[in-house]
């Protein structure tokens, strides 16, 4: 959870891994990405223990006629591109279903944020808006662990 001022996601994928090794001591086993976070140089992230699953294509249509197409057979191209073994990969049936879960585990918590109201934030400066997104996230999860009935102890 961070806000920035880039005017999109290109560059905050590594800075994540970074901050996820940061808190949880390692980084995840599988990041999965919108088509926001797709470069050549985010994929080349992708190591032995990350492995990547991020779109290449914002255009819905243009992802709906390759997941029609299926997963091309045979071994992939020496010559293929990133982005061509990105997709590839994205067409596998491990593709599919590890892709699918952004539907069930981030997206859904956009939606929620909004229904909440927060469509924008009210304060101004980058210092006041990351402490309003810390606050949604808090409250956010307070609730989840509410509605789970998930009874939390004082410290003291």
């Amino acid at each position: 959870e961070d806000v920035t001022q880039e005017e999109n996601d290109l560059k905050q994928l590594v800075p994540m891994l970074d901050r996820c090794e940061e808190q949880a001591g390692r980084r995840p086993d599988e990041v999965l990405a919108d088509a926001g976070y797709w470069s050549e140089e985010n994929a080349k992230v992708e190591d032995e223990r990350t492995e990547l699953f991020v779109a290449t294509t914002k255009d819905w249509k243009q992802r709906k006629a390759q997941r029609e197409r299926g997963a091309p057979r045979g071994r992939i191209p020496k010559d293929a591109t990133l982005k061509e073994r990105m997709e590839r990969k994205l067409l596998t049936q491990r593709g599919k279903e590890a892709y699918k879960q952004r539907g069930a585990t981030i997206e859904p918590v956009f939606g929620q944020m909004a229904m909440r109201n927060l469509v924008r934030f009210w304060l101004r400066g980058i210092a006041k808006v990351k402490g309003e997104w810390s606050l949604w996230c808090t409250s956010h999860n307070i609730l989840k662990l509410w509605r789970a009935g998930v009874v939390l102890k004082p410290a003291c």
